[in-house]
């Protein structure tokens, strides 16, 4: 790929033609995975919550059962995920490549959506 004065990247046939094909398939993933992204993060919001108000109970000393500490212990992988994808809000990229970023970290190996969530 080379840069023309234009500010356009110039790919070769082959090269459009696979981003043409992968960008199809991107938002056919988006369009079939949407609600269920959505889905997620709301219940994860809830969870996360729960989890914070019970690491709070526990910074104050406060009696916490086996139980609360076990549902804490749990979240805190999907916490992290969590928050990387929260973090996503903040980079000034459309709301859709969340979804694509996901889609491409199965592709390498990485999973980006809670422990609970996986198919």
């Amino acid at each position: 790929m080379s840069e023309g004065k234009t500010g356009v990247f110039k790919l070769t046939e082959s090269a459009r033609i696979k981003l043409a094909s992968w960008l199809d398939r991107s938002a056919v993933w988006v369009s079939e995975n949407w609600g269920k992204v959505r889905s997620v993060t709301s219940r994860e919001k809830k969870e996360t919550v729960e989890a914070l108000l019970i690491l709070k109970q526990i910074v104050l000393l406060k009696e916490v059962s086996a139980e609360d500490k076990k549902f804490v212990k749990s979240q805190s992988g999907d916490i992290v995920k969590i928050l990387f994808l929260i973090s996503l809000k903040f980079i000034p990229i459309p709301i859709p490549m969340t979804s694509m970023l996901i889609y491409l970290g199965k592709k390498i190996g990485v999973d980006f959506l809670p422990k609970k969530q996986r198919d």
